[in-house]
């Protein structure tokens, strides 16, 4: 024997709790023929007699007694499984706003839409893309949610959920060179450099790393367009580079439309980092559910990038 058939196991409690066949059958709306004809169904399922029936009326055997006392606790348990799926599933609707940075949004946000789409159906996702510091200001403004975004150098106000680290690598024009030597800071420093406006998390960490090794920098042309700034440095006729997270180049690499260097410097990382309002008026049940998500997400990138790559972080 597998198991039980749960119906019958209701119609017996039933029984027990009523004190006798006609009573239970008025109670829960099933024909007394039928109901004795499942409890004898039940009674061949398990091989004992459960039910004394008497002139006065029924009443368990001691293995009845026995049965009764196990399944109230479970069949207890599976109706409060049951409510609580119910009110979640009631929950799930709604809206959920996520920021997410350009340089990061290939890395998450198909599989971050395709979840929402299959786990939560009555949720609306909106996806606002934006760098960071517009992201920060969106959140404080209480516009999102939450926000895949770079690591916040100033963290007030917000909640901050490390998910993994990742180098930051020289970008240029396609060189035809598979592998390029690591560049070192000075030698980056001189070249034709554009680089997103101090506003945007990814300078300040690399005005940071340059300030702390006592080097001058001085970009050539600030841009806040990731998609512009490809444009510009795969025309060669340009000559500018620049220095972005190797993920946000990668499909143009494999396409042989740009190349990227190693930096000689283990402090120019970017730490990807889930960012939520620490006062957030919208406590959505879905909100949980999609930060796990994200977790496994970050958890499957590190392993398939790599450790040349990536630097795991906790989860904090």
């Amino acid at each position: 024997m597998e198991g039980i058939d749960l119906r019958r196991l209701r119609y017996f409690i039933a029984v027990c709790e009523h004190g006798g066949f006609s009573r239970a059958s008025q109670s829960i709306g099933v024909a007394q023929p039928s109901l004795t004809r499942q409890i004898k169904l039940l009674e061949k399922e398990v091989g004992v007699s459960l039910i004394n029936r008497s002139g006065r009326g029924a009443e368990p055997t001691a293995e009845g007694r026995f049965l009764l006392g196990r399944s109230r606790l479970h069949i207890d348990g599976l109706d409060d499984a049951v409510r609580e799926m119910r009110r979640r599933s009631n929950e799930l609707k709604g809206e959920i706003s996520l920021g997410i940075c350009p340089t990061i949004a290939s890395l998450f946000l198909e599989d971050i839409r395709s979840f929402v789409g299959v786990q939560c159906q009555g949720v609306t996702l909106n996806v606002v893309e934006a760098y960071s510091g517009d992201l920060a200001s969106l959140m404080r403004g209480g516009r999102l949610d939450a926000a895949l975004t770079y690591r916040p150098t100033s963290p007030e106000r917000l909640d901050i959920i490390d998910l993994f680290s990742e180098r930051l690598v020289l970008v240029t024009s396609y060189a035809g060179v598979k592998l390029q030597p690591p560049r070192q800071l000075s030698d980056i420093g001189r070249l034709k450099l554009i680089l997103p406006s101090e506003i945007h998390e990814l300078r300040r960490i690399i005005d940071r790393v340059y300030q702390a090794r006592g080097i001058a920098l001085k970009p050539e042309l600030e841009l806040d367009s990731l998609g512009a700034v490809k444009t510009v440095i795969a025309d060669k006729a340009t000559q500018y580079a620049t220095i972005l997270p190797h993920s946000s180049v990668a499909r143009e690499l494999s396409q042989h439309a740009l190349s990227a260097s190693a930096i000689a410097d283990r402090d120019m990382t970017r730490t990807i980092a889930l960012v939520r309002p620490q006062e957030s008026a919208a406590q959505h049940v879905v909100l949980p559910i999609l930060i796990d998500e994200i977790r496994r997400l970050a958890q499957r990138l590190k392993k398939s990038q790599g450790s040349a790559d990536t630097v795991s972080l906790g989860q904090g």
